[in-house]
């Protein structure tokens, strides 16, 4: 099962008439986890991190910048970053460690 197909699921979404916006949802929830671990190629293990993170910036969609909010006597609030069990997943992921050679011309 593709992100986008998981994301459809979980967001109860059977057409295809917002595969656009899920499209680039996805795209940026992978963008946020690669600068957290420091890779190119997001690992396979991780594709549950993306589809959350996904379904995330869809329901906070509308309410961007905003830290909390109050209608009619309920008050909601958002969380501005990465939510904290994301965030020890992430942390505990393995960092891409590069390889530097010394130069050989001594």
């Amino acid at each position: 099962m593709t992100a986008l197909e998981t994301l459809k699921i979980r967001l109860g979404i059977s057409d295809e008439k917002q595969d656009g916006l899920l499209a680039v949802l996805l795209f940026s929830a992978e963008d946020t986890i690669l600068d957290v671990i420091g890779r190119d190629e997001l690992p396979a293990r991780l594709i549950s991190v993306q589809t959350e993170l996904a379904v995330i910036a869809y329901n906070r969609q509308g309410a961007e910048g905003e830290t909390a909010r109050s209608e009619g006597g309920i008050s909601r609030s958002f969380v501005s970053d990465l939510p904290p069990d994301m965030q020890k997943r992430l942390q505990n992921y393995p960092r891409k460690v590069g390889v530097i050679r010394a130069n050989d011309d001594g």
